[in-house]
């Protein structure tokens, strides 16, 4: 168990319900570039462009602290950054604006809150319809919503009230960050209704899997359980076919699931 953070060199913790350890400098730089991606990434915002190396690159140049500041870039900062022509710059600051209209369940799970993944984020998009009305729900309220439960409840709770974070809501605001709502579409398909668990590798991605699903009325969880109607398999399915066994799943192919689309 290291006693420091390796990054920032501040105290690290251990929660004692998980594996992890965690530096407990909400300005570590290895904390802050790691939000960027993520709010960056394909399951998040979705901004192309703005991987690994350009994050990195940014934060060591100054200019970007917080997610916010992705925002506040223009093609005047871009080209302080090293290697960066005039039609990345371009392509990049088009990615950025695209991503201000984001679904916002894609903003909710783009901030990074401990314990919230992309399942209970569409949840809460539905349920909430804003992010205002989710950031000032109680926690009980949070609590008592599928797929949510106490964990995330309180987890959303504690980061909602935290005061750096509302300010940060508060500046995409005004960066003009204005995420959609996707409500779901009423569907007589066969998969309306259903809650689907997918595993293995597939011919397309998971998210893009996962968003057939959700368009026709479905549910997308990331563990297997009693309440799973369907567990969808690739190539190399692990635990979560083995566990759809035991509990009597049902086990469809991605030829069967187009049927069924």
């Amino acid at each position: 168990m290291p006693k420091s953070c390796p990054e920032c060199g501040s105290a690290v913790v251990k929660d004692s319900e998980q594996v992890a350890v965690r530096c407990v400098n909400a300005r570590c730089p290895a904390q802050v570039r790691r939000r960027i991606e993520h709010f960056a990434s394909r399951g998040g915002m979705d901004i192309e462009g703005l991987g690994e190396v350009m994050v990195t690159q940014l934060v060591k140049a100054g200019l970007v602290r917080d997610v916010a500041d992705i925002y506040l870039l223009d093609a005047t900062k871009l080209s302080q950054i090293e290697r960066t022509g005039e039609k990345s710059i371009r392509n990049l600051l088009d990615a950025i604006e695209r991503s201000k209209t984001r679904p916002l369940w894609r903003l909710i799970h783009g901030l990074g809150i401990l314990h919230v993944g992309e399942t209970s984020s569409r949840e809460l998009a539905d349920h909430f319809q804003s992010i205002d009305a989710l950031m000032n729900a109680s926690a009980d309220e949070l609590q008592r919503i599928p797929d949510v439960g106490e964990v995330v409840g309180a987890s959303l709770h504690q980061f909602f009230q935290e005061p750096r974070n509302r300010d940060l809501i508060a500046r995409l605001k005004k960066a003009d960050v204005k995420p959609t709502v996707e409500p779901r579409k009423k569907s007589d398909s066969a998969i309306a209704g259903t809650t689907w668990v997918i595993t293995g590798t597939l011919s397309q991605p998971r998210d893009q899997i996962a968003e057939k699903i959700v368009e026709r009325g479905g549910k997308v969880s990331g563990s297997v359980s009693k309440k799973t109607n369907y567990v969808l398999t690739g190539e190399e399915a692990g635990s979560k076919l083995e566990k759809a066994k035991k509990l009597g799943v049902k086990i469809v192919g991605e030829k069967d699931f187009r049927g069924m689309l």
